[in-house]
């Protein structure tokens, strides 16, 4: 697998761009930069997940917008904003590879591909923002956790990833008891089996099912 924004570039951007990258895996858990943090660099994942998080005054964790391998965290300096806007952890481990801010800026105006695939990319993000704002606010935490281990599927190409139910239950707002009857719900209706922080997704087109109609919306959202 690869990052479907590096893939999108022609071979001579790819060629100038790839020296500079630096590629490592990436852990659950890890935390990859903090809000407020100078914005110097680009993350692309290849596999796994990132979570664009905001932090409230009790202290909990918000996911804003996951990260994976369609999308890069990091896109708010290529606006002109020098500070990370959200604190970007790793919630599914993977790979992903660094770009400095600079580089891609002096290799933009020299690869048409690069900008064009910078513009999808931002688009995108804003239209996924908005499509999970409209989740959180009308549908119900099956919904939700049906479309956040969809999305999951759909980005790590694998039916079976590690992710607590108490990471579920921060990443989306809600309570841990309410998230385990989530799951047992799914559980029992056979969409999913669930041991010792594995998630394995048995029958796909039934969560689909019991997922909100914002998964389908998201699969529309090509910029």
């Amino acid at each position: 697998m690869t990052n479907q924004i590096i893939a999108a570039l022609s071979d001579d951007c790819r060629a100038v761009l790839a020296p500079r990258l630096m590629t490592r895996p990436i852990r659950a858990g890890e935390v990859l930069y903090v809000a407020g943090s100078p914005a110097r660099s680009l993350i692309f994942p290849h596999d796994g997940m990132i979570s664009l998080q905001t932090r409230l005054r009790d202290g909990r964790m918000i996911e804003q917008v996951q990260v994976c391998r369609d999308s890069m965290a990091g896109g708010e300096a290529l606006l002109g904003v020098d500070r990370a806007q959200a604190h970007a952890v790793v919630v599914l481990s993977g790979e992903a590879s660094w770009l400095p801010v600079a580089d891609l800026i002096e290799a933009r105006p020299h690869f048409p591909s690069l900008d064009r695939a910078i513009l999808s990319h931002l688009s995108r993000t804003l239209a996924h923002t908005a499509q999970a704002v409209v989740c959180a606010s009308v549908h119900t935490a099956s919904q939700r956790i049906a479309r956040w281990l969809l999305r999951a599927d759909d980005m790590t190409l694998t039916d079976s990833f590690q992710i607590m139910q108490r990471s579920l239950a921060e990443l989306l707002g809600l309570r841990l008891a309410t998230v385990s009857e989530a799951c047992s719900r799914l559980m029992r209706a056979g969409a999913i089996r669930y041991s010792r922080g594995t998630v394995t997704i048995i029958d796909r087109p039934l969560l689909v099912a019991h997922a909100c109609e914002c998964y389908e919306a998201s699969l529309g959202v090509t910029c």
